[in-house]
């Protein structure tokens, strides 16, 4: 079986040599059937909030231009070929051929979704994978899991082209000591720079305290109205801020763990999708008014990388 296999049907072959079990998460919260399960983790990182309020588009184009076949290109080679499809089960690699063929198309829809300022309700049909988070004593706990949104590729393509707008108005709008998702940021310069504070103030003789934060559940529980607010502030354009509405209004879920899916897609109102470079940006923009105000918290210095934070603070005792 192996001697035929050729890069095309490697995955057929792994399929039929290591069969998926029927239901591969362990029992949670007393849930045996996986559709029971799905609702138990639907209910804890995507619980109903009601309807909150609701960004009222700006309907403006100001600082729009077309796209360009050089920037779809760009965002179709920020995706790996064999990036995780979403639903509807297309590889990236069927745009990135296509866009070789005939870049007007692809090109097209781009462009047409940014002018419009709109994302399709069919591209935000989101595949949520549970993924058991490493060394966790229990899994029957819900919050031994992540869970990671894979998207339609188009809708990744698209996305793409928006983040590379909006990194434009990223040092207006980011504090310093955001180190996620920043061309020419490391966490290691993060690290480099808490050490450069505490050792300057033990060689004056001075006290360094430290509080490490991870914040839970952040992604799910961005306000998408608060979101725009902070980008209008910003100075980002209002076509960017409208798109942003869209990309992220009217999202729905469905949960799978790869050998099981909960039949039908949950609407969810607020949050943002995790698994894409965006995702971290938009968190980056949502979170940027408590990193650029940190001296109201009292202290000296704080570093944050997505939902971690760091705060230290120096005193003569």
């Amino acid at each position: 079986m192996v001697e035929n296999t050729n890069p095309f049907s490697l995955w057929q072959t792994v399929r039929k040599v290591l069969p998926k079990p029927s239901i591969s998460l362990a029992n949670v919260n007393v849930a045996t059937s996986f559709e029971d399960k799905a609702q138990v983790l639907r209910q804890i990182f995507f619980p109903d909030n009601g309807s909150p309020p609701q960004h009222q588009p700006l309907y403006s184009l100001d600082g729009f231009h077309t796209i360009t076949q050089e920037e779809v290109l760009k965002a179709l080679e920020a995706i790996l070929p064999n990036s995780a499809p979403g639903d509807n089960t297309l590889p990236s690699l069927t745009w990135i051929r296509l866009h070789k063929i005939c870049p007007d198309i692809l090109t097209n829809m781009t462009d047409w979704s940014l002018h419009n300022r709109t994302l399709p309700t069919i591209l935000k049909r989101v595949l949520t994978m549970v993924i058991p988070k490493p060394g966790k004593p229990d899994y029957s706990v819900p919050k031994a899991y992540q869970m990671m949104s894979l998207l339609p590729t188009l809708s990744k393509t698209i996305a793409h082209v928006a983040l590379a707008r909006m990194t434009v108005f990223a040092p207006n709008s980011l504090s310093l000591l955001q180190f996620a998702c920043r061309k020419g940021y490391f966490p290691l310069d993060a690290v480099h720079l808490i050490l450069e504070k505490v050792h300057k103030a033990s060689n004056n003789k001075l006290c360094s305290s430290a509080l490490f934060l991870d914040v839970q559940g952040t992604f799910d529980k961005v306000l998408h109205q608060w979101l725009a607010e902070i980008m209008t502030t910003n100075n980002f354009p209002p076509y960017l801020v409208d798109w942003i509405q869209s990309y992220l209004s009217d999202r729905s879920v469905q949960i799978t763990d790869g050998a099981a899916s909960k039949p039908c897609f949950t609407l969810i109102q607020v949050g943002i999708p995790q698994g894409s470079p965006l995702s971290i940006f938009l968190f980056n923009i949502y979170s940027s008014p408590l990193c650029n105000n940190h001296q109201r918290l009292g202290v000296d210095l704080m570093v944050s990388y997505v939902d971690d934070y760091y705060l230290l603070a120096i005193s003569v005792s």
